[in-house]
Parts: structure tokens; sequence; C-alpha cells
């Protein structure tokens, strides 16, 4: 069909109703060289109506006839206003955008369901042509006569509802700040579900300028088009308008891989581009520039940002929806890969966070600068190979030691950077402040101090490098595909062989592709392996395992499942931590806590059963807080009681040393259970086989009875001996030798 002016100029063609197929394919070019309208252009979704890039008619004056070939163009000076409706009259649900050029005068309508009444007429293309196909009697669309306007002026945008020829206000309109200006260019967005309606406007920087929402029931179904007012200005004009209506979600999978731009994973986008095309990079994008390397430049935008690229004509090298915390994070990109920063003591340790290889190489400055302080050792390998570092801080650095021993870690959770910041200030604080602050040289003197920053090295390389969206679960390829899509790895946290998986489906799952995915069996992956091993030779007296964003110190048992001792005393000893610990950066003080929620094979609930450890879960006030700068101290600095308690605890008591010998003075490995604290679940706490040493905290100063049994391998009866033990409130720490007739 031929478009015409009143003056009878051809205009271009309208496309029909009957003609959509055509226009499916030619709006799938379009959009795919360079989206019109706003960002997020779906082309196997939008039919394009009209669009001036692509040649088809944009601006019309005058009433529309229905005809068997579509809608078309009535001329005449009388018109009143002009509308059309492009569509098929059976648009429901779906999104219609209507994009503008502004002229001195902007006063048009977008019609979503609309309906319109007719009268007799003749058709405006009938020749007397005897081979004529048109037929001489056509509807003509006098006049709306029913669905939903949104109105848009110069400075409002306001919704309406057609009943009877009559627009009625639905009261809702805002205004469009700021106004908009003549030559400009205004996209108008509208979403209809069911009884919900909303607008949205933008400018062409898709800034949103206005937006209104309302419910009606009024009309449920038909088509969709623009009405231009008769007012309208002739500079303004109606440039681009599209359809896109609901339909069936697709049966076949959605793309899950780490690399599924197609899903559509929310707003974040990373994109790469040639290094050559930055001259010709928006002004909007400057600032979103990450990364160069290789000709290859990244940036870290969003759905806009993208169609922005598409528009400028630059070409993208990669596409994906998960954001790496590398690219959010300015003040780790600038010392990524940089060796550690000397200072006058030691080391900085404040700079950013930190991906493994930093963490390593933080902790090998430190071993070689300070050997007669520290230890470290490879306890073990993660899924993909990479080593997990645990590093002794004790006077002589010797791992063999009768010290007893304590633990902080962090990072099970790979994406919880904040918790590797804690256990790395733990290093530089007991290192370089060793002989300089007495406390603290009292506890490097006393104590074998086993820190392991980083438990869950894939994973926090993972979350660094590859996607924030996953933070909590290791390397494990579940599904064995060779490859390590989004869903993959195993909640490390959720591992450990106590009651594993005995809450059912309560705080772990047993479905892989949950974040929250226990494994296949208990203990099944290597970093936990290693973390077991680390337990068992050393036999922790207290650990403290950091997380975040809770504010909360965690007192085994966690499982509501296995009953805590009558007179917990880790419950004492957390208890103590909390009440000298300040107002947290997020002002709120740190509370004790049995658990968060019920949950089954955590660390310090296998720590505990296992060996008696008393095993604290420390929940940091804020998870990876940015910038770095100004809010890392304000959890770590603000924290460090948690774990300066706790060694003053183990250093100062009240507590139990029991050193169980045979009688040739041998070490020998026997329950050791301090009455006041017995375990409720069959749990047998044992001394450490290399020395004989069984450290308990108590909770309080008085009298405490305990009982030492070995059980020989012979078969023989077990040898059991039992002691009352005075722990008086100046004593600290009470020790007691103990010599079993075990030899001969």
């Amino acid at each position: 069909m031929m478009c015409r002016r009143d003056d009878g100029a051809v205009l271009g063609t309208v496309p029909s109703m009957f003609a959509v197929a055509t226009v499916v394919v030619f709006a799938a070019h379009i959009v795919g060289a360079a989206s019109p309208g706003i960002a997020g252009v779906d082309a196997e979704r939008e039919v394009i109506l009209v669009d001036e890039a692509a040649g088809l008619p944009h601006k019309s004056h005058g009433a529309f006839s229905a005809s068997p070939r579509g809608f078309q163009l009535t001329t005449g000076a009388d018109v009143g206003d002009a509308f059309a409706l492009w569509s098929t009259p059976t648009f429901a649900d779906g999104l219609v955008r209507a994009r503008f050029v502004v002229g001195s005068k902007l006063r048009s309508d977008i019609l979503v369901r609309a309906v319109a009444d007719t009268r007799r007429g003749v058709s405006p293309d009938r020749t007397d042509s005897a081979d004529s196909t048109d037929s001489a009697d056509v509807d003509v669309l006098d006049e709306l006569d029913g669905g939903y306007t949104i109105a848009l002026e110069r400075d409002l945008i306001r919704l309406g509802r057609v009943e009877h020829r009559m627009n009625r206000l639905l009261g809702v309109e805002e205004k469009i700040s700021p106004p908009l200006k003549p030559g400009s260019v205004v996209e108008v967005v509208v979403v209809a579900v069911g009884p919900w309606l909303q607008a949205t406007v933008y400018d062409s920087g898709f800034r949103r300028l206005a937006h209104v929402a309302v419910m009606d029931r009024g009309f449920q179904s038909g088509g969709v088009g623009v009405r231009m007012s008769r007012y309208q200005d002739a500079t303004s004009a109606l440039s681009f308008l599209s359809v896109a209506t609901s339909r069936p979600p697709s049966s076949s999978a959605p793309d899950l891989t780490m690399d599924g731009a197609g899903t559509g994973a929310g707003v974040e986008r990373l994109v790469s581009i040639s290094t050559d095309d930055l001259r010709r990079l928006p002004p909007a994008l400057k600032s979103s520039v990450t990364t160069q390397a290789d000709g290859v430049t990244f940036l870290a935008t969003d759905p806009i940002g993208v169609e922005l690229l598409e528009r400028a004509r630059i070409p993208l090298k990669s596409h994906r929806t998960q954001m790496p915390f590398l690219h959010v994070d300015s003040g780790l990109r600038k010392t990524l890969g940089k060796p550690p920063t000397k200072t006058s003591r030691g080391f900085r340790v404040d700079e950013s966070y930190k991906d493994d290889a930093m963490v390593e190489a933080l902790l090998r400055a430190y071993a070689e600068k300070f050997p007669d302080l520290v230890h470290l050792e490879e306890i073990g390998r993660s899924r993909e190979g990479r080593a997990i570092w645990a590093m002794l801080i004790t006077k002589g650095a010797d791992p063999t030691s009768s010290k007893p021993a304590v633990l902080f870690d962090g990072a099970h959770h790979g994406g919880e950077l904040i918790s590797t910041e804690f256990v790395l200030d733990i290093v530089q604080q007991l290192i370089e402040r060793y002989g300089k602050d007495k406390e603290i040289t009292t506890f490097v003197n006393d104590v074998a101090i086993w820190c392991v920053p980083l438990v869950n090295v894939d994973g926090n390389h993972r979350y660094i490098h590859e996607t924030r969206d996953y933070d909590r679960k290791n390397a494990r390829d579940i599904d064995d595909n060779g490859r390590l899509d989004g869903w993959d790895g195993v909640d490390l946290y959720r591992q450990y062989p106590v009651r594993w998986g005995g809450l059912g489906e309560v705080g772990s799952r047993s479905w892989p592709y949950h974040y929250r995915y226990r494994g296949p069996e208990a203990g099944s992956e290597p970093e936990i392996q290693a973390m077991m091993r680390l337990a068992a030779r050393e036999r922790f007296v207290a650990s403290i395992d950091y997380h975040t964003n809770a504010t909360k110190i965690l007192v085994p048992y966690t499982d509501p499942s296995l009953k805590n001792p009558d007179d917990n005393e880790a419950w004492a000893v957390a208890e103590r931590i909390a009440a000298t610990l300040p107002s947290q950066i997020n002002s709120k003080r740190y509370e004790v806590q049995r658990n968060l929620y019920p949950v089954d094979g955590t660390a310090q609930d296998y720590f505990r059963f296992q060996h008696g450890t008393v095993a604290l879960l420390v929940e940091a006030p804020q998870h990876n807080p940015l910038p770095y700068d100004r809010r890392r101290n304000g959890n770590v600095v603000l924290g460090r009681n948690t774990w300066m308690e706790l060694l003053r605890a183990v250093v100062a008591g009240p507590a139990i040393a029991v050193s169980v010998v045979d009688d040739s003075g041998a070490p020998v490995e026997a329950a050791v259970t301090v009455v006041e604290h017995a375990p409720q679940m069959g749990e047998r706490w044992t001394s450490r086989p290399r020395d004989g040493l069984a450290y308990r905290l108590v909770s309080k100063p008085g009298p405490h009875t305990v009982v030492v049994e070995y059980v020989p391998g012979d078969g023989a009866k077990p040898i059991r001996q039992r002691r009352t033990i005075e722990v008086g409130p100046e004593a600290g720490v009470v020790g007691v030798k103990v010599k079993l007739p075990t030899s001969g």
C-alpha cells in the first residue's frame, strides 16, 4: 500500500497486518546491525512496524481505513486526529516501543489493546479499472471505541482508557524531566501484562525521564498503533514502532554456561572490543573501560551500553552476562599481579582484595623474610590443582612443637573476600608486632597459630576472574561435561562428615545445581580433605572460621540434631569475645548465636565433634564492601578482638593442659574428657598423637574433673584415670601429667 500526505505526495509503503512475515524478516536484519529503540531488543520476538532508517513510513497525517489489504491512509483536509493501527487486533500482553523526533510540539498517543469504531466508506485506493481487486465498500476507522492511550506531550505522560469514544484519564501521569527539547529523540516503552499497564519515557541516551503505571481491567486485547494530533508540529514525527507479544516459554533448555550471554542474566554485561575502536567509543561508555591486553579492551556495562556500542557500529569480540569481581573493583585491578608492597616492618596487606596468586605471593614473602617465626606448608591441592596454603606462626616455626594449636581460616566460600582479609590481618599483626607488643609476643611464643587464608582457592579464582554469580562453590564439574558451567561446584561448608545431609533438604541440598549443594558424599572434595588432615594432625584447641555479612559469632553445634554439653565452654568463650568488640561499621554489635539457620556438615561442627575444638564461626558485618580502601578496616580492624580474645583465652585460660604419656614417657593418644563439659553425642576427644597433649578451655574457674581413658589395641580392658583439678581465678592454665601403665 502507498502512504500519501494530505497534498497527495507519496510517503512510503505501510505494512499491513497481512505482511507481517515480510516485516519480521527485514526487522531481524535491522536489529542485528544496530538496534533502534531501548536497550535489549530481541530480534526473535519484536516485529518492527515503523522504522525511518529502514525506509518504512514514519510520518502520517489523516485517518486510516480498513480494507482487505490492511490499514490505509485516508487523505483529506478535515479528518480530525489521525491514527493508525499497525498490528493485528490480537495484541494482549507484551511490549510496545515507539520513538519520536520532537519538534516544537509533540502531541501523540500510543494505542494499546485498541478497538476502532467503523463506518462504511469508499476505499481511497479504488480505481475504475475493471481488473481492480479492491472492494468498493470498506470499513473506515473513524475513531477509537476502546483500549488504552499513553498520551505523550512535551512535558507530560499520562495514561487513559477509551470507552465509547471517550478518553477517560486514569489519574496516572508524570512530568517528563527534563522537558524535551526540539530536535531531540524520545522513546516510550509500554508493557502490558494482564491488568497491569506501565509506560516509561527515555531519552536517546537511555536516561529515564518519566514512568507511569496502573492496574485496569477494562480491555484485554486489541490493536497497537499511534495517533498523531491535528495540532502536531510538522517537524515532529514517529520514527520507530515495534511490537513484541508474549508467548509460552521455549521448551528448549536455557544456556547456563559461563559464557551464556543469550540467557540475559540480569543487567550486568562484560563485553570486549578491539582496542583500535576506543577512539569511536561513545562518551557515556568511557568510564566503563576496565582492562586492556593484547589489543582487546574490556568494558563493564549493561544492556544499554551494549546497545550504544551496536549503534556506534563497534563490533563486540565477546559478550558475557556474568561479571567477574575484577571488573567491578578498580583497586584490585591496580594491584593484580604485582609483588607485595614492602614496608619497614614487613608488607602491605591492605591495598586491595586478593586473588589466589596474590595470597600465595604474600604468604611466601612473609615466610622468606621471617623464617624463625613462619612455616609455610602446602596442605593440599584443589579440584583445579591450585595449592592450598597453611601458615604456622610460632617462635621457632616448628610444625612438630608441643604447643597448643589454634586455627584461623577464611574463604570456605571462595567469593567471601573479606574473610581472607581477616586472616591475612592476623598474619601481619602476629609477625610484624612480634617483639614489639608484649601480648602478641606471648601469643607467638606460647601457641602454634595456623592460618589458612584461602580454603576455596578455585572458588576465589572463579569469583574474581570469571563470575560473581556463584560465590560459594568450588570447581567440581558436576555433570562431567569437561567444562565449568555456571552451576557447577560444591558448597565446601556443607561438606564435612558430621551428620552430613542429616537434616535432609534443610541448610544444605542434595540437588547438584543448588548453590548450597553438599556434594555427592561427605568429604568428597580435596579442599575439605586437606583441612581434615590438618585438624587430625594438630587437634586444634580453638578455631575461628571467617565468613561475611551477619555480624554474628556462631557456636557449635550449629546442627540442631546435635546436643551441646550442658555447660558449653565454647559459648562462654564466644560471649567473652563479643563483650570485647566495639560497635561495627554497620553500627551493630556482634551477637552470639547457635546458628543463622539449621545446617549440617559444617567445618565448626566437624572440628568440635571430632576433636573437641572450641570452633567458632565469625560472620563479618559486610560482604566484600567497596570501596576497599574506605571499608576494609571497618570490618577487619574493628573485628580484631575476635582472634585476639580467643588467643587470650588459650594463653591465659581458664584452661586445663593434660599431657598423656605411658610409663616410659612416650606420648599416648587417649580420650580426655572434662566432666563439666562432657560431650552428649558419643564424641571421643583424644590427645594429640605426637605429644599426648589435650588442651581444654573451660567456661569458668573452680574444680574440674578430668577423665583419661586409653583403649589398648590387644583387646585388653580400657585403662582409665580420673583427676580432680582446681582451676583458680588467677591460675590461668593448669597443667596435669597423666601417666598410663601401657608399656609391656
